[in-house]
């Protein structure tokens, strides 16, 4: 009966606590129904499509480098007993100058040792030649209209002027060897670096110095796979347009700019960058004002194509890089795809988009397809010639 009782208690209290928590929820006050509250409507910057035909132009930047750049090598062996003032680090020079001379006594030698040959190997010739005459004149007489080729001395005559085309082809190497001891300019140019100086024995091959011609300076521009569409490029056999370039850079702390021309395209793309390089030409690079020095780094403006249907928009207003925002009749968003022709500065040029089509020009806080903007416009684009 004891147990009874122990377990009753309790039973009873949580029996009553159990009332107690149903009696209050009873008495609590439902929550009255409320009307959804409309979600507000985010008013964006917006802009009108004007379309316009724009040329657009490529920017890529390249080291002035010259055309023709070559090793200057000797040709002969011998001592260099003078050197020109113009054959230093920096110097210029023409056509024809004379750079290096080597001693040429043995050379002097040996023309005249072939030159004698010659006169031996004439001699020789005439010689022969007579001969023979006498041979053919004494065969006649003996009555017979054909002779014996070895009695007419034919093979000895054949010989002796085999010789002298030996000779003379000896004296004609000798000379070459002589005139090879003076080491001229191939072209009007100027010294990158010498190699050499006077009192140096040189042998045949051995560099004396590194050269390249001014008449011509190049820049290699890099254009990307989305470069290369926007451009006339001579890609093809016979193509010979050339594309005018502006070549901007700082030189001695000023801004200076030059003319020049893209006159060719490497032969393939780069395999590792991906790039294809253009090749820009400057005539005279020395004597323009200021002067387009080797080894100048320069940013290039190409010309480009014209395009119909362009659109400038701000560059803020392009979403993943190639997307606009854009409304239609009922002020719903769209994100519509777009090509885009070139970057300038905050500016982007477009194109893909209808005239009279309302452009976001400011991005919302989320970007759902299809969600309501309320535009607030701005003017649009004006003219550009």
């Amino acid at each position: 009966m004891a147990v009874l009782k122990k377990l009753f208690i309790p039973v009873v209290i949580l029996l009553s606590a159990a009332a107690i928590v149903v009696l209050l929820s009873m008495a609590k006050p439902l929550p009255k129904p409320q009307a959804p509250v409309a979600a507000e409507i985010p008013k964006m910057a917006a802009m009108v499509a004007s379309p316009q035909t724009r040329r657009v132009s490529v920017t890529a930047q390249g080291t002035v480098q010259p055309k023709t750049e070559i090793t200057l090598a000797a040709q002969v062996g011998g001592q260099v007993v003078s050197v020109s003032e113009q054959f230093v680090d920096g110097g210029f020079f023409q056509q024809h100058d004379l750079l290096l001379q080597l001693d040429d006594r043995d050379y002097r030698i040996a023309l005249v040792q072939a030159e004698s040959r010659v006169a031996d190997a004439e001699k020789t010739v005439a010689t022969e030649r007579g001969q023979a005459r006498q041979a053919k004149r004494e065969w006649r007489d003996l009555g017979n209209t054909e002779g014996n080729a070895l009695f007419l001395r034919e093979p000895q005559l054949k010989a002796a002027e085999a010789a002298l085309a030996a000779a003379k082809a000896d004296l004609e190497q000798a000379r070459i060897n002589l005139q090879r001891t003076a080491i001229r300019a191939p072209f009007d140019g100027r010294v990158r670096e010498k190699q050499v100086d006077r009192g140096q024995y040189l042998s045949p091959g051995m560099q004396v110095a590194s050269i390249f011609a001014t008449g011509t300076a190049e820049i290699r521009l890099p254009l990307t796979a989305s470069q290369v569409p926007l451009l006339d490029l001579p890609l093809q056999p016979g193509d010979q347009a050339s594309l005018p370039v502006r070549l901007h850079a700082s030189f001695n702390g000023l801004a200076a700019s030059w003319s020049g021309e893209l006159v060719r395209t490497e032969a393939s793309m780069d395999t590792r960058s991906r790039v294809l390089y253009g090749i820009v030409e400057v005539a005279e690079p020395l004597r323009q004002q200021p002067p387009l020095v080797i080894g100048l780094f320069v940013h290039a403006d190409v010309a480009g194509k014209q395009f119909a249907d362009v659109i400038e928009v701000p560059r803020d207003a392009l979403y993943e890089k190639d997307r606009l925002l854009v409304l239609d009749g009922d002020n719903r968003l769209h994100i519509t795809p777009v090509r885009v022709l070139q970057l300038l500065g905050e500016q982007a040029l477009v194109s893909g988009i209808e005239a009279g089509q309302r452009i976001l020009i400011e991005r919302p806080g989320y970007v759902v397809e299809g969600m309501a903007v309320e535009p607030v416009m701005g003017s649009a684009l004006a003219d550009t010639p």
